[in-house]
């Protein structure tokens, strides 16, 4: 997948988070992605996203000091709301849909937010800040704050993997 259909897969793993611990799910597990690319694997976010699941976008003040803020999800039919949406209206229909298990299976979560990333007609990212946050290659002891990649990369989601519970 490319770098916009990442963004939404890892988005779409926050959302049933979200949308799980609003229901009133505690200790639910936090997952890392493990990516593949060109036959290396390696832990990345492709997204900054704080506690509260809200996605930073980088800034610049006048005075020239960079600092974070939140992507608006106000826009309808772009970035984030457009998957938001399409995951309540598939898992959290109603009141009482509460896919806990779904969540806490990943190889199912994995597949289901494959699917749903990929479910939407159209993606609309605007400035999708090409570079991965946090990365660190399995076969090395590499671990980099941030790498530059261009349009054209490619990840291919592997496993997610279970970093700690609430």
């Amino acid at each position: 997948m490319n770098l916009v259909e990442a963004k939404y897969f890892e988005y779409t793993i926050n959302i049933f988070k979200k949308s799980l611990e609003y229901r009133g799910n505690d200790n639910l597990p936090t997952y890392k992605i493990l990516w593949k690319h060109n036959d290396k694997l390696l832990f990345a976010n492709t997204l900054n996203i704080d506690n509260d699941y809200n996605i930073l976008i980088n800034k610049l003040s006048p005075d020239f000091n960079p600092y974070h803020d939140e992507l608006p999800i106000v826009e309808n039919g772009k970035f984030p709301i457009d998957i938001i949406e399409s995951v309540h209206q598939k898992y959290f229909h109603s009141g009482f849909s509460n896919p806990v298990s779904l969540y806490n299976d990943p190889l199912a979560l994995l597949k289901e937010s494959i699917s749903s990333a990929k479910s939407l007609d159209k993606f609309h990212l605007d400035n999708p800040e090409y570079r991965l946050l946090n990365v660190s290659y399995l076969d090395s002891k590499t671990t980099l704050p941030f790498i530059l990649i261009d349009e054209n990369f490619e990840l291919e989601p592997v496993s997610l993997i279970e970093v700690s519970k609430n």
